[in-house]
Formats: C-alpha cells, structure tokens, sequence
C-alpha cells in the first residue's frame, strides 16, 4: 500500500472518530434532560429505564468502535496497518475500504466465529 492510500485511510478513519464522537455527545445532550425526570407512573419509569438502559448499550457499543478506529489510525502510524493480527498476512484494500478499522483478514475472521459457535 502506498502513502496516498494510507492518507485515504487515516481520512476515512479520522471522518469515523468525528462522527462517532459527534452522535455520543448529540445523545447524550438529546436524551439527558429527558432521562433526569420523574417517573409519573411505574409505566413511565420502566421506559425511563429501558430508555437509560438502550443509551448505555449504545454508548459500549459506539466505545468499541472508537477504541477501534484508534488502534488502526495508531497503526497507520507505527507501519503496521492492514496487517492481520492473527495470521500477519495483508487484509485486502477491499476489506478496508468496507470497515478500514478491520483487524483481521475474512478468513481469519471466520475460523474465530466457527470456534464460538462450537463452544
């Protein structure tokens, strides 16, 4: 992979960081003042709990695909980007263009998916 590539990369990865962190602070400020109200009912504090409960499982989720995006523009630093961690070989550039904060190559990928299913 080449320089420009690279730069087309970090770009994509960096767009990403933006918008993750972009939609987590829109939620939180949408949802906060809503989420600090008194229940009227039982009914309504069950919503005001699942409501807390869905904004936090989509906030672990939005963490780990920061955390990732992370890593890879920390590899693109360190050389190391588009290699995959389990079997060192180059993750294809088309891969990378779908999700460019891959780690790991689809056949590497699937040999892990087919252990936890058997488990």
């Amino acid at each position: 992979m080449n320089e420009t590539k690279f730069a087309l990369f970090r770009a994509k990865l960096e767009e990403i960081c933006f918008s993750i962190i972009s939609e987590v602070k829109e939620k939180y400020k949408s949802q906060k003042g809503d989420l600090n109200e008194p229940a009227a009912d039982i009914a309504d504090g069950a919503v005001q709990s699942y409501d807390r409960q869905l904004m936090m499982g989509l906030g672990e989720k939005e963490l780990r695909k920061l955390k990732l995006v992370e890593e890879a523009i920390g590899k693109i630093d360190a050389g190391q980007y588009g290699i995959c961690l389990e079997c060192e070989e180059l993750i294809p550039e088309g891969r990378l263009s779908v999700i460019p904060y891959a780690s790991r190559c689809v056949d590497c990928l699937e040999m892990i998916e087919k252990r936890n299913t058997i488990i």
